[in-house]
């Protein structure tokens, strides 16, 4: 009965490293889509305020920032803001 609840405890700590792995991975990747656009300082600059502005609520208002700031097309940018 030990033996079974440890391989149950270490199997479920594995399988939650995965999974908190692969969210990582996927945030990670959502946020290299914005470096096409400018360089690494100036995406931290800009995530930082996307994210105070979807706080508030103003998700329109950080839309229309992310399109100014790097000319990125609504449909890219709508999307880019609401994976933040």
């Amino acid at each position: 009965m030990l033996d079974t609840a440890i391989h149950l405890i270490f199997g479920g700590l594995f399988i939650g490293f995965i999974i908190v792995w692969v969210v990582q991975l996927v945030r990670v990747l959502r946020q290299r889509r914005i470096h096409k656009y400018t360089d690494p300082m100036r995406a931290m600059d800009i995530t930082g305020r996307v994210r105070q502005l979807k706080v508030r609520g103003d998700e329109d208002e950080a839309v229309r920032l992310v399109q100014d700031e790097l000319a990125m097309p609504i449909n890219k940018a709508r999307s880019w803001v609401k994976s933040i």
